[in-house]
């Protein structure tokens, strides 16, 4: 499924055409990931791991559970991007949680946002979902613009929230609820 295209990316979902692209995006971006997400075994960084990754992230959108997207910048056939909704649950909550990166020659372009924000439309649109939640680092300023930029508001601080880069570290927790007041109604 695609969800947005424009002169410069293509926002897709993943599947297994992608793991080579896929490990090669996350190889390449090894230092610039690793203070924001959490610690990776060494198999992390084979081809395997990521086709087995794909193959499990597929089943999972099957069933409803998450669903991963990647932006494919058009001039270099590379990911510059990766946006996942996970945890999406359904009954009375009708949520999911919004995670993104975005490839380290790549910041400052307007990928995180352009394509955090079309995945969010999906949600709200297309997966009829009332809220999305996530959070950020304190200190990842870069984080907090993209997301004040799609409308998401602060709503907590967690200390020791997630265990990243070889530590327990606090999070703002921030959230967006659907504009669309008949969801569900």
């Amino acid at each position: 499924m695609v969800l947005l295209e424009n002169e410069r990316i293509v926002l897709e979902s993943l599947d297994a055409r992608h793991a080579e692209a896929l490990l090669a995006y996350h190889d390449r971006n090894r230092a610039h990931l690793e203070p924001w997400e959490p610690a990776r075994d060494p198999d992390f960084y084979e081809l395997a791991y990521h086709r087995e990754t794909i193959r499990i992230s597929l089943a999972n959108a099957a069933i409803g559970a998450s669903e991963r997207f990647v932006a494919v910048e058009r001039a270099t056939a590379q990911i510059v991007a990766n946006v996942n909704l996970w945890n999406i649950r359904r009954g009375v909550v009708q949520a999911a949680v919004l995670g993104y990166s975005v490839d380290a020659l790549a910041q400052g372009h307007g990928y995180a946002t352009t394509c955090a924000r079309a995945v969010v439309d999906h949600a709200f649109g297309t997966l009829g979902l009332h809220r999305i939640e996530t959070s950020y680092n304190p200190i990842n300023a870069a984080s907090a613009r993209v997301l004040r930029k799609i409308g998401f508001t602060v709503e907590g601080y967690a200390r020791d929230y997630l265990f990243i880069d070889g530590a327990w570290r606090d999070a703002i927790l921030v959230g967006l609820v659907n504009p669309d007041p008949t969801i569900l109604a």
